[in-house]
């Protein structure tokens, strides 16, 4: 059943990983997807994959850390599409600020971090957010870190961002709600085969991520398995959920 038909999905970071498996699984339900990526080239290889599955797809060129470079690709997606009705904000992964606090540099760290982590997704929302209060109606589906939920070692910097992305959905999902606009987030851990994983067992806190891979109950969650949570908040059947928050660990940990 294409449960999404009619519908257009953005998804930033939609070239590789995550992303582009979220892509995939909303076109799959019927969904036109519009890709904001750096990578013109793997995107515009999603996009054929969409297109040969009968769905209208578009590529955007753009740099999530800069607010204007944001906003021109978020007007470019809806003059193409004709309208956004669902947010994926994702992409920019951070292995490499996986250390201890002290080992950080605040002159290239935090803000690099943050902008990763963070002002990437609020810049997508912002962006969007306009429209889809004009058109009273629209989904977001933020994706981070289940370090912003649980304390991780090595992870102080990723899990501050986080953190303020689980309660920054909660906010703005009750501010949102007037728009008919639904916010929602889910959290993840270490997901096999993306860019994310491979790039965070090449770091010295590989070791720490071995210890995820024994502890998870249900085993290490995939791309897949990511894909699934964000076309639940997508689909019309979760219209009256917004400000949740989603765990997708495998049963590494639970929250309270």
């Amino acid at each position: 059943m294409k449960k999404l038909e009619g519908k257009v999905a953005l998804v930033t970071g939609g070239s590789d990983g995550i992303g582009k498996a979220c892509a995939l699984k909303l076109a799959e339900n019927g969904a036109d997807i519009a890709i904001a990526d750096r990578n013109l080239e793997a995107g515009k290889k999603v996009a054929a994959e969409i297109q040969a599955l009968g769905r209208r797809a578009t590529v955007q060129e753009v740099n999530l850390w800069e607010y204007k470079s944001v906003k021109d690709m978020a007007d470019r997606a809806i003059a193409e599409m004709g309208k956004i009705d669902i947010c994926i904000a994702c992409g920019a992964a951070t292995p490499q600020y996986a250390k201890f606090f002290h080992e950080q540099d605040p002159l290239t760290d935090y803000v690099g971090c943050l902008n990763s982590q963070q002002f990437s997704r609020l810049y997508t929302i912002r962006a969007l957010l306009d429209h889809m209060r004009e058109k009273n109606y629209g989904k977001i589906i933020i994706i981070t870190s289940d370090a912003g939920r649980f304390a991780t070692p090595r992870e102080s910097l990723i899990g501050s961002a986080a953190a303020g992305l689980v309660t920054m959905t909660k906010v703005l999902a009750g501010e949102f709600a007037r728009w008919n606009i639904r916010v929602n987030c889910l959290c993840l851990t270490l997901i096999e085969n993306t860019p994310a994983q491979k790039g965070v067992e090449a770091t010295l806190a590989a070791h720490i991520f071995q210890k995820a891979r024994e502890r998870a109950r249900l085993g290490i969650p995939t791309v897949d398995d990511v894909a699934a949570g964000a076309l639940f908040f997508a689909l019309p059947e979760t219209d009256r959920i917004t400000g949740q928050i989603l765990s997708v660990n495998g049963g590494l940990s639970f929250a309270g």
